[in-house]
């Protein structure tokens, strides 16, 4: 079977988020089940592609955006491989998948998220959002239109496009996110301590990892803010990530030499800091009626075994059982979330067996491989509607 997979993201250049670390590991993992993978991403890098994004502050809000989304659809467009024999279509995003319309084979699209609302969120210029949404909802339903089948990463995103766009749902799978289980591991105690005075803490603290980018939608602040509730000194929280939030949070952790800002963390270091860490820390929220999927962060903290502690919305909630392989807290709620750090603390045979029990979890349900298994399976059953 020959595959072509497309985004107007390119992995190889940005690897920080869930996607596109989503799609390195589907390539990967379609390799290793002997499919021939072919890859066709966006690459703004070239010089002519450099010199439009140049030109968007004169084009102006509204238009430059404009522009931006059909270059891309267009280098995409310009770029199919023709010669190369495909069998199978798998778009990343509606972009590219509108890119790849004319295409005669079979057509899959993966929807991490919701299109127009989250290119929305980063716009600030109220009127110009106003004016632009419709747009953006009129190429994301184009987009999944286009395709003969949809996976989408949690239930809320398959209930979405079935309500918002009429789209069959027997032609919507629900595949979670993968996670590379053998970079992301549990490691022994000892070996623990010598990370946590590597990177220089105390043997004995207690670490708490927030490995989120500084964005309203993950929800840092109420991480921090439940520091003020827990009094305990060895305690230390990592906050692993950059964005526009950084001030407004860290004027909220000023004063508490506990907290530590790292920046943001390549994905190819970032596993020494799970290995270091007691707890993994994810406290999204809900912005702009959009709710996180399946989190990437969330699987990497499990699938090193520890207890991570994520709130109770969107695709977390579809994965994480309450006190069995995590634990689950009110959105925006500091003291919740300080409440399950402090019973963590207090009970380490419990702490212990949620994190075996996470570990177990995601390499039974979420590995690379096993992903890649599901995925390759919708493959096949296009193929053979074929025949």
């Amino acid at each position: 079977m020959r595959v072509l997979l497309t985004s107007t993201d390119n992995p190889y250049i940005t690897h920080l988020g869930g996607k596109h670390i989503h799609m390195l590991l589907l390539e990967r993992g379609l390799r290793r089940l002997r499919v021939d993978v072919t890859t066709l991403y966006y690459n703004k890098r070239n010089l002519g592609e450099l010199i439009k994004w140049s030109l968007l502050p004169i084009l102006g809000d509204k238009h430059g955006y404009r522009r931006k989304l059909w270059w891309k659809i267009n280098y995409l467009r310009r770029h199919i491989p023709k010669a190369y024999m495909i069998d199978i279509i798998h778009a990343h995003d509606v972009l590219s998948m509108i890119s790849v319309a004319e295409e005669k084979q079979k057509k899959v699209l993966t929807l991490h998220g919701y299109f127009s609302k989250e290119n929305i969120e980063f716009i600030k210029n109220k009127k110009v959002r106003e004016e632009l949404y419709p747009y953006l909802l009129q190429l994301e339903e184009e987009g999944v239109n286009i395709a003969d089948y949809v996976i989408t990463v949690d239930k809320r995103l398959k209930e979405y496009i079935i309500s918002e766009f009429d789209y069959p749902a027997d032609r919507i799978a629900v595949v979670h996110n993968a996670v590379d289980t053998d970079l992301f591991r549990p490691i022994s105690e000892e070996k623990q301590r010598k990370l946590k005075k590597m990177f220089g803490f105390a043997e004995e603290d207690i670490i708490i990892l927030v490995p989120r980018r500084l964005v309203e939608k993950n929800g840092v602040i109420y991480g921090v803010l439940s520091m003020k509730y827990i009094q305990n000194k060895k305690l230390k929280m990592i906050i692993a990530g950059d964005g526009p939030e950084k001030s407004k949070i860290a004027k909220e952790a000023k004063g508490d030499n506990r907290i530590h800002f790292i920046g943001s963390i390549p994905h190819k270091d970032i596993f020494q800091y799970y290995m270091m860490a007691d707890i993994i820390l994810i406290p999204s929220i809900t912005s702009h009626e959009v709710q996180e999927a399946t989190s990437l962060a969330m699987l990497e903290g499990m699938a090193s075994g520890k207890v991570v502690i994520c709130s109770n919305i969107g695709g977390m909630r579809e994965i994480v059982k309450h006190m069995e392989n995590g634990i689950l807290v009110n959105e925006k709620d500091p003291e919740e979330i300080a409440r399950a750090i402090e019973i963590m603390l207090n009970n380490k045979n419990l702490m212990d067996k949620i994190g075996e029990n996470a570990r177990s979890y995601v390499v039974k349900n979420h590995s690379f491989l096993a992903h890649a298994q599901k995925v390759l399976n919708i493959y096949t059953k296009l193929l053979e509607e074929e025949r």
